[in-house]
């Protein structure tokens, strides 16, 4: 089978898939926040050259001594990192401004909250619609009948197509014929299963991911239009279940 190509969604973040059971893993956090903390230092500190020693200094910190004040009770491992990512920011500025002037010590600007949040939520969202599209590719790559992937990324990308046109255009990326109503019913069920997976990487950035919690967090995250329309009308009772498929 031909390997499907298509342009990037888009995302700067490596790949979040949060167990918290792994956080006290140094290896684990480094390989899986290493981007998504870069990326967040360089909107707080505003300097690349800072946000880049800082980060160093951060995953050197984590790997030889783990998270040891890690809360589960927090929640959400995002709320926690955020927070511990901006105080080593702030920790290292006013070093910085020690060195400079120990009169401006204290004279240190807050970030501004507003864009960091929006920048931190921004980043954690392609993460997580990164990892849902790459375990659909991986579902899809393991029947030779199923075509999830390249029909809803083909939707995706073309939105305006009908299914006479997407059907032809994922034959010539897959090399054999798709019919318009095959494609129909393999779009429709790759929109749920993608729906699915993106509350299973919800779900395992939660402590206790019941189902108000995900909802929730979907909310925060504005990825409800991604999957309100397309999970079972009884998932919440069900979440256990998709969460561990």
């Amino acid at each position: 089978m031909k390997t499907t190509t298509f342009p990037d969604a888009g995302t700067e973040l490596g790949s979040i898939e949060t167990e918290w059971a792994l956080v006290f893993d140094p290896v684990h956090f480094v390989n899986r926040y290493e981007k998504a903390i870069q990326k967040y230092l360089r909107a707080v500190l505003k300097n690349p050259d800072d946000a880049e020693e800082v980060a160093q200094n951060f995953f050197l910190r984590v790997t030889e001594n783990g998270f040891p004040r890690v809360q589960r009770e927090r929640g959400r491992f995002r709320d926690y990192l955020k927070v511990a990512v901006k105080n080593w920011a702030l920790n290292f500025l006013r070093r910085k401004r020690s060195e400079l002037n120990h009169e401006s010590l204290f004279t240190i600007p807050a970030p501004e909250e507003s864009l960091q949040d929006q920048q931190w939520l921004r980043e954690w969202r392609r993460c997580l619609l990164k990892r849902a599209w790459r375990n659909l590719e991986k579902h899809q790559n393991r029947s030779a009948d199923d075509i999830y992937y390249t029909a809803l990324r083909l939707a995706v990308f073309h939105p305006a197509d009908d299914s006479v046109t997407l059907a032809a255009l994922a034959g010539n990326i897959l090399g054999r014929t798709i019919r318009p109503d095959t494609f129909r019913k393999q779009l429709s069920r790759a929109r749920r299963l993608f729906a699915e997976l993106l509350v299973k990487e919800i779900a395992q950035t939660l402590d206790y991911p019941v189902p108000a919690l995900v909802e929730e967090e979907l909310v925060d995250l504005g990825l409800m239009s991604y999957v309100s329309h397309f999970l079972p009308a009884d998932w919440r009772t069900h979440l256990k279940m998709i969460k561990e498929k």
